[in-house]
This record gives C-alpha cells, structure tokens and sequence, in this order.
C-alpha cells in the first residue's frame, strides 16, 4: 500500500529548520494547512517534520482515482491501521462490504471510535489533497474538522486551498498555516540547495540571482541546478533566465530533456502518461525489458522521481515534470500517445485493476474496448452511488454510436441521473436505450432492458404526480425483469411507494409491501432494504395502527445496528420522521422533536434525500411546534422548508404542502384572514377529482370553510365543507387509510358543531374516538383546539364507554381557566401537558343551544320559543353564558364564544 507511506527522505537536502519547529507548534490546533502552488517542498518539508517529530504519523497520499468517497475513506483508515490495526474496525468493514453505507457514515462511526481511543495522540497526513474535486468528501473532511478528537491532528498538503471553514478556524485559533510565502527558499537555503545539495560550484552572487530569478521556487531551481550540471555556463544562463513560472518552468524543462540520452529520453515521454509507474507495467507499455533498471537509474539521478513505498516498486512523476512530458509527447509524438494508453489499459485489465484499464482505454481513445470494461465493472457499485462521479465521466466520454451497441449502458446513466433528480436528462437516455433496443434481435437480455427503462420511467411518472401510470409501469417491469437483477428490486419498492401515494393501503397492498421488504432483503442494497421497510412503516401508519408502525419503524434500527448508518442513509430520515410523527401523535412531544430533529439535521447534511421524505419531515416537526405553540418557529421552519422546495425537484404537490400547513397554523392563530388568502389562491374546490397527493390540502379547506362558516354565521359554508368532507371519507374508507377517516371525522363534528347540529357532531365524535381509542391517538383531537375540547366534555353524553378516553385526552389540554380578554385558542397550545379545560365552569348543552341562536340576534323571547322554554328560563341561560364567558354583553359573549372556538 504505497500511498499510505511516507515517500523516503533523500539524505541530502536543505533542513529547513524553522518551518518544522512552526509544524511542531501547530499540534497544538486540530488542523495544520500548508497550501502551496506546485513545486514548493510541500511533500519533502512533511517527511522533513516526520523525522523529527515523536507523535505516531499516519500518511495518505491521495490520487485522481481517490475522488471515490469510499475508496478514499478506504485508505484513510488503512493508513491509520498503520498506526494501530485497532483504528478503524468498525468502520472499514462497512466501506468494503457490498452494501450501501453513505459516505457520512465512516465520520460519525470514526469520530466516536476515536474519542474513546485509547492510543497515543497521533497525526494524520493528507498529501496532495489538491486532487480531490468530489463534494461529498470535502464535506466529510469539513465535518472530520468540526469534530476532530483531541488526540488526533490533522495535517493537509495542497496546491490550493480546500473548501474548509477556514476562516472561521483561523478567526477560533483552531488552524496553523505554512504558505507560499513560507515555503520560498529564502538566500541562505538557496544558496545551500545550490551548492551543497546540488554540488553546483556557485559564488553567492550567483545563487543570489537565481534565487531573485526562481523567487525562491524550490523546482525551479532544482531545474536550474540540473541544467547547470549539464550546461555550465552560469553568466549564459542566468541572461536568459527570467519571466514566470511558467516561463523558467518551459526552458529548465527544454535544457533538462534535450540533455539526457535519447534512451532515458524515449523511457520518459513514453511512461509520462501513468499516473504511477512500476517496473513491469513501464515494460507492458515501452515495450522493453528495462523498467525496473530505468526507475532505479531515474530516482539516483533525481530526475524528479518519487518513490511511493519502502521496496521502491512503485513510483510517481513529480507532477510538474510529468505535465511538461507529457507537453513535449503531444508536440513530437501525437500519433504515439493512443498506442500508449493502449498497452497501459491491457495491462491493468491483465492484472484486474479494472478502474485504471478504462481510465487508459477511454484515453487511447478506444470506445469499444472502455465499454466492455465499464461493463466487467460490478454494476452494484451503480446502484450504491458510490463512484458515483466516476461512472458519470465514463458514460459521458462514450460516444453515442457505442452506447447503442450497450444499451444497459444508457440504463446505467439514466438511473445516474435520476438519481441526481436529472429528469429530463433521464428520460433521453432512456428514449435513447429504447431507439438502441429496436435494432436488436429480441432476447431474455433486451427483454431486461426493456423491463429495466419501464422502471425507471414508473419512477418518473411518481414523481410528475401520476400514480395510476407509475402502478401500471411497475407493475409491467415486474413481468419482464428477471428475480435477480439489476432494478428488480427498486422496480418493487416503487410500486409500493406508488400505492402510498395513492393512498391505497388495503391489506392486499401490505401484503405487496410486506414482499418488496422481503425481496430486497437480499439485494445487498441497505438503503433500498430501509426505504421498503419505512414504506411499509408508514402504510400501517395510514391504517392507523400506530403501534405496529412503531414497532416497523423499529426493524429498520435493528437492521442497520449502527445508528451512525442509519442517520446516514439516504432514506435514514424517513425513519426519523415516521416514528417521530407517530410520538407526536402520542403528545410525547419531547421524544418526538428529538427523532424529527435529527432527522431534519440529516436532510440539511446530505443532497440524496427524496423530496417526499424532505417534506414529512419538515411538516411532522412544524406540527409539533404549532402543538408547542410556538409559532414563530413553525412559520420559520416552513419558510426553510419552502427555500428546499425552490432549490430541489420537489412534486407539485409538496410545494402546495407547505402553503396549506401556513393556512392551517394561521387558523390556529384565529388569523381567519391569512387562511382566506391561501383558501382564495389555492385552485382547489369542493367538486374536484380528489387526488390522495392533495389530501392535506382538501383537509386544509374544509377546516378553513369550517372557520369561515362559523365566523359569517354562514351555513353554506359549513355545508361546502361537510360536502367535502364526505367525498374525503369516501375516499379513504374504501382504501384503508383509518388515520386519514379519523381527521375527516373530527373535522366533520366541528362542521355540525359549528352549524348547531350538536347531537350529529356528538356522533360523528363518536366514530372517530371508537376509531382512535386502541391507537391512542392524542393530536389528531387537539390540534382543532377549543371546539374539539367542548365537544369531548360531552362525550358521556352519546357513549359512556368513550367516557375514559375522552378524559384521557382533556388531560392532556392547557385550558384551566377563564381565557383571559383578548386572547386567541392559540395561546392556550404551548404546553399540551397541563390537564385544564377552557372554562371553570363550561357551558352546558343548553347553554351552547342558546349561545348558538345570539350569535343570529334572537331576542330572549325568539329564543324561549325556538327552544320551547320559558322566557324566565332563557334570560338565566343567557346571564349564565355572560358570567361563565366573563363579559357584560351579548355582543361581548358572541365575540367570546368565537375566540375560544366555541361557535
């Protein structure tokens, strides 16, 4: 393992003294930063440091192929078992195991095996981390950062600054830095290298000037020292010496070349275009028997030669003298180049470095052949999304007349770009695969295919909002994919997610769920094996069996048995969010915030989230800050929410979540007017074809028709919401979804509540309790506020077996006194423990009668010959309504009433 050990330190060079007593000092900070352009002694002052310094050193020297978050995570704690095999246990088996173990995951799981490590403090070295472009692992490193343990520093080498929080580590003290303006040989440690180093016969003058000349740029003046060891005019080359770097770069180079053998010349330019070189792959692509001796002569010679491990098999270019070989092949041998790359590809795939062979394939350019490569590749690697970027660059390199001879290989990109919410791009791929297919003889393998471009269009058709063409194109993929293949298992999952988001969730579709979870139990794939579990989590939630649900959720922990993994996963947070809502249901909302928020942090750390997951979350934790009362928070919350829904590839439908969920907080505000704003621009009606996608939305007008009706005293309102109500339920009975009948039902009873039909709404209360009561369903009553809980008190009235839940549920309401004058329903939700009720003394049935006919003006008399009662009888109803409201007035009492929810 070459790259994770210090290159060896030359014995003659320049010890640069005070620069590794400023990387001594910095262990003291979590992270050292020595960030310099290329050619600075970057590397050599870290192997410099290594030797004087007692702290155990892990090394990692990183290359292009490393931009694979898990290969690089492979060989950081590789390099860090070098240290003690210990480091790393439970973590590397994860990276190397065939499931889908999220990059973020080797952090957590690392970071807490390190703060219990036990060890000696240590030092962990990134070299040429200038290399990495892929984004996740920048993240991960930020993070590593963030929470590096206190026994372990960490040392980064690069040529330009990383996309770390520097700033804020520099303005915390937390980061010491060494720079170019550091790494410059000064004139005395130019002068050494020169002289000593270099064994060039110099005077000071003359070291001066190439020192001003090279600005004291460490390989520009080993350039110069090996052009003057070859051409020792010094006066000759110091006249034509000046310009940039770039310029000294270009002669030193020339005069360095054009001064070797024509044999060490050949030998250069044709293995400059390895990234690392070996003695039997330099001989696969010179053609001669002589790598091993050539390497060997080039490393004593210091012909910027790195030896990448302690045998010295393995070796690497400087990479500034490896661009300017390369240069000089392209300007004098073009047409040798594709023969290079050529012999380079066959060797790797002789010796099953498979990633390296398409790399030099894709390079010669041979299509052909990268394409039959790409395809010995395990496909599963496609599937887990880990090289990811790495797959993307290859398909993209293939020209379009070799994709369609491989039409998988459009399959492939597809679900890549899919994968990156692509859509449109997707589905050319996928027209492309299809044209591809027409040409072929059909087969069992273009019979796959077909079946694998249906299910990958089921996943775009659930996301445009088309449930009933995903159900039939999955359903089609089934039929023609194969029990073990590639998108089979995905193909199940999504016929399933396809039936939630219809709302279907009669027994026979559990028992489809129940089969994708045993389907892809054994398709390796761990974040396809949690999403079919979650899926089947919420089903049984919609069936309103919340404690089965629980106990679903729960597999999915068992499962991953490290909660590191699951918070990881892509679809980790539906965990979160699914058993967090159900304790929310349950009033525990201290357990709940805690599982809603830490499934909120993982959305806000990661960008593979699925929209519908980002939206149960963000809507489940705005529900429980509306239970706390807290709406500034929740109003916050749903403005972050819908700054996601703007950025990401959100179904229209999630978009109109987060407006209806305002609606619905304003109405708990008693804002009747933010409520009829959304009501007025929402486009939706009583008469629409109901669609399962838009429920919450439908619920969210029928309550604010309900508000409306009983504000206007208007009972067309209150009829329009009934009317929609009863569409609602008619539609969730027949699928299943209890929890959905059990809203419609409550809302149902605040409509006949509020139209004065108290005996319906009694019973219609009635049918929900009897539903909700073996699932101890809390919220689903509460979050209506004051008209729900009046009604509650009276459930003795139509059922004294509800009697005891109903109590249940007034205990866990706020209201224990008079409403103070001026105060709105919602300032009584903060705190859902405190057991009150909304008046001392609340009114009776025939006094909610009564408060009823003044909201229409009725005079005492009016009102004793509606209710056929004395007129004496009526004026003490009316006094008992005005002293247990706390107002002087009818007026008062009426505008009371409506405050509290009780009209």
């Amino acid at each position: 393992m070459t790259k994770v050990q210090a290159p060896r330190l030359r014995s003659a060079l320049v010890y640069r003294s005070r620069l590794i007593q400023r990387l001594h000092e910095g262990m003291k900070e979590p992270l050292t930063l020595i960030s310099a352009p290329a050619g600075f002694g970057k590397t050599t002052l870290l192997t410099s440091w290594l030797t004087s310094n007692d702290t155990p050193t892990a090394w990692f020297s990183v290359e292009p192929e490393d931009n694979d978050p898990v290969r690089f995570f492979i060989y950081l704690l590789t390099a860090l078992q070098r240290l003690d095999p210990h480091l790393g246990t439970s973590v590397l088996p994860l990276l190397q195991s065939r499931q889908s173990i999220p990059l973020e995951t080797t952090l957590a799981l690392l970071i807490n095996e390190l703060n219990t490590y036990e060890g000696p403090g240590f030092a962990l070295v990134l070299d040429d981390y200038h290399i990495i472009t892929t984004v996740p692992i920048h993240q991960a490193l930020a993070y590593l950062v963030e929470h590096l343990p206190s026994q372990m520093h960490l040392v980064i080498a690069t040529r330009a600054d990383p996309p770390l929080p520097l700033a804020r580590l520099r303005a915390r003290g937390q980061m010491s830095e060494v720079r170019a303006e550091d790494l410059h040989f000064v004139r005395e440690e130019a002068e050494q290298f020169l002289c000593i180093v270099m064994a060039l016969d110099l005077s000071v003058r003359e070291s001066e000037l190439l020192q001003v000349r090279t600005e004291g740029w460490i390989a520009g003046l080993q350039f110069a020292a090996l052009a003057l060891r070859e051409r020792p005019d010094v006066s000759a080359l110091l006249a034509s010496f000046a310009g940039t770097h770039r310029f000294v770069l270009d002669y030193l180079s020339e005069e360095v070349l054009t001064q070797q053998s024509s044999p060490v010349q050949k030998f250069l330019l044709d293995t400059c275009i390895l990234d690392r070189l070996s003695g039997p792959l330099c001989d696969a692509v010179t053609g001669e028997n002589n790598g091993q001796e050539m390497l060997e002569q080039l490393d004593a010679r210091n012909l910027f030669l790195i030896a990448l491990d302690e045998e010295r098999r393995w070796y690497r270019y400087h990479h500034l003298f490896a661009d300017v070989l390369r240069s000089r092949l392209r300007q004098t041998q073009p047409e040798l180049i594709p023969a290079l790359h050529r012999r380079a590809s066959t060797w790797y795939e002789q010796n099953e470095l498979l990633i390296y062979a398409v790399q030099h394939a894709l390079a010669a350019p041979e299509f052909e052949r990268a394409a039959r490569l790409i395809l010995q590749v395990d496909p599963s690697l496609v599937v887990r999304g880990e090289p990811l970027q790495m797959y993307l660059s290859w398909l993209n390199a293939l020209p379009k007349k070799v994709m369609d001879q491989h039409p998988i290989l459009s399959i492939y990109h597809a679900y890549l770009l899919l994968y990156l919410g692509q859509l449109e791009a997707a589905e050319a791929r996928l027209q492309e695969a299809e044209a591809a297919l027409q040409v072929h003889e059909p087969t069992d393998e273009t019979r796959t295919h077909r079946g694998q471009i249906v299910a990958l269009r089921a996943n775009i058709a659930l996301y445009y909002g088309n449930i009933e063409c995903c159900v039939e194109l999955s359903r089609q993929a089934l039929n023609l994919l194969p029990v073990k293949v590639f998108l089979r298992a995905p193909a199940i999952a999504m016929s399933v997610l396809a039936y939630l988001n219809d709302g279907n969730v009669t027994p026979a579709m559990e028992r489809v769920a129940e089969e994708a979870v045993g389907h892809v139990q054994t398709s390796g794939n761990l974040s396809l094996a949690t999403r079919s579990i979650t899926n089947l989590a919420r089903m049984r939630t919609l069936q309103g069996r919340l404690h089965q649900a629980l106990a679903t959720y729960e597999v999915v922990a068992q499962k991953v048995l490290w909660p590191e993994v699951l918070r990881t996963l892509p679809s980790g947070p539906s965990y979160y969010f699914g058993v967090g809502d159900i304790w929310r249901e349950w009033n525990d909302l201290d357990t709940a915030q805690e599982y809603l928020t830490q499934g909120i942090a993982i959305i806000e750390g990661i960008t593979t989230a699925d929209a519908p997951i980002i939206a149960q979350g963000y809507t489940s934790l705005a529900r429980l800050l509306q239970a706390r009362g807290e709406y500034r928070q929740v109003f916050a919350l749903l403005e972050q929410y819908a700054d996601l829904a703007r950025q990401r590839p959100f179904m229209p439908n999630l978009f109109a979540q987060g407006a209806a969920l305002q609606a619905h907080v304003a109405l708990a505000q008693g804002n009747i007017r933010a409520a009829n704003h959304w009501a007025d621009g929402c486009s939706l009606s009583i008469n629409d074809d109901l669609n399962y996608l838009y429920e919450r939305e439908y619920l969210t007008l029928a309550r604010v028709r309900i508000a409306q009706g009983r504000e206007q005293s208007s009972r067309h309102l209150l009829d329009e919401a009934l009317v929609l109500l009863a569409r609602l339920l008619a539609d969730a009975q027949p699928k299943a979804r209890m929890h959905s009948a059990i809203e419609i039902l409550v809302l149902k009873a605040l409509a006949l509540q509020a139209r004065g039909d108290l005996p319906a709404a009694r019973n219609a209360l009635r049918e929900a309790l009897i539903l909700a009561q073996p699932e101890g369903y809390v919220r689903i009553f509460l979050d209506e506020g004051a008209p729900t809980v009046t009604l509650l008190s009276q459930v003795e009235k139509v059922d004294s077996g509800l009697q005891e839940y109903a109590q249940a549920l007034l205990a866990h309401t706020q209201y224990a006194k008079a409403v103070p004058p001026g105060s709105t329903p919602a300032s009584f939700l903060s705190n859902p423990r405190s057991g009150q009720q909304p008046l001392v003394d609340p009114l009776s049935e025939r006094e909610l009668e009564v408060l009823q006919l003044m909201t229409t003006g009725a005079s005492n008399e009016e009102i004793a010959e509606r209710l056929v009662i004395a007129v004496g009888t009526a004026k003490r109803h009316v006094s008992n309504i005005l002293a247990k409201l706390a107002v002087s007035n009818r007026t008062q009492a009426v505008a009371r009433a409506r405050e509290l929810g009780l009209l």
